[in-house]
């Protein structure tokens, strides 16, 4: 039997606030097992930007993240929010809030699923080319972050010793060492 998608019989909401919203579904398999619950969480698209300045470095930030515990180093991100008409418009926006940087260009890579298994959101990564600080960053509330320029090199040490971890920044890094392999030269 080929695979196909499965058949969503009943939907509802068990939880929405700010930070995420749980969705339970009914479905049917292609061979008519019925699931139920699924659960869904559903999120809005992220960005991610790896920003590169004008001597080839990459932008970093390492900021606390309460799931795991940890001060995390990863890349510019965040949500793509209601008012952001675009996700280079998220990307942008989150570049300056959290290092106060813009970029000269944007160039977006293949978006990616986040966890299609249990999420519907995509993240959206976008390398910003001759990235320079401009301001002071712009902190949400719950964000204290620092930030610095690496080379790429010393990235990919970092990966390599588990200090950049956040395995879906790791895939967007993949995405750029395909797409443009000269800024790891």
């Amino acid at each position: 039997m080929p695979l196909e998608k499965w058949e969503t019989l009943n939907s509802r909401t068990i939880h929405r606030d700010r930070w995420l919203s749980l969705r339970a579904d009914t479905c049917r398999s292609a061979d008519g097992r019925l699931i139920d619950p699924y659960y869904v969480l559903e999120y809005p698209d992220w960005v991610h930007v790896i920003a590169l300045d004008p001597a080839g470095r990459i932008l970093i930030i390492r900021q606390y993240r309460h799931g795991a515990g940890i001060l995390s180093v990863e890349f510019p991100a965040g949500e793509i929010e209601a008012a952001d008409e675009s996700p280079l418009e998220a990307a942008q926006r989150e570049l300056l809030e959290e290092t106060g940087c813009r970029a000269d260009r944007f160039e977006a890579l293949e978006p990616l699923f986040t966890n299609p298994a249990r999420q519907g959101n995509r993240i959206h990564t976008y390398v910003a080319f001759e990235t320079v600080e401009v301001q002071e960053p712009a902190f949400d509330e719950t964000e204290e972050i620092e930030h610095w320029f690496v080379s790429p090199a010393d990235l990919l040490r970092h990966v390599d010793k588990g200090l950049f971890s956040q395995a879906l920044h790791v895939a967007s890094l993949m995405q750029i060492f395909r797409r443009f392999p000269e800024v790891f030269q």
